[in-house]
């Protein structure tokens, strides 16, 4: 059984590699923006390598319930799994604007 202070700790988890995940794809953008494609790239792995962490978090949570348990109810969960998403979203978006830096100093389309 997965207590409220369970919840609670792997809400702060999920919001504490969001955050480090988030700070690696913005940085990201800024080196993309700057023509450093190898430094945004190695920034994306990094945002991707700290998202996995939140992944395994929230993965195990859905597996307890899955299998049966009953979670409690967290609302620091729920702005966790909007942190998450949000999360989610900026690593697609930051991958997309590094590859149109690329392509307007290319002078590349579509």
């Amino acid at each position: 059984m997965q207590t409220i202070e369970g919840m609670q700790t792997a809400a702060l988890q999920i919001i504490s590699y969001s955050g480090e995940a988030r700070s690696h794809f913005v940085e990201a953008i800024r080196e993309g923006r700057a023509g450093q494609y190898q430094k945004a790239d190695l920034l994306i792995k990094a945002g991707e390598e700290a998202y996995n962490k939140i992944h395994q978090v929230h993965f195990s949570l859905i597996q307890k319930e899955a299998n049966g348990e009953i979670l409690p109810f967290s609302l620091l969960f729920i702005h966790a799994e909007d942190q998450m998403l949000t999360t989610e979203t900026l690593k697609i978006m930051a991958v997309e604007m590094i590859e149109l830096c690329k392509m307007v100093v290319e002078g590349k389309t579509g």
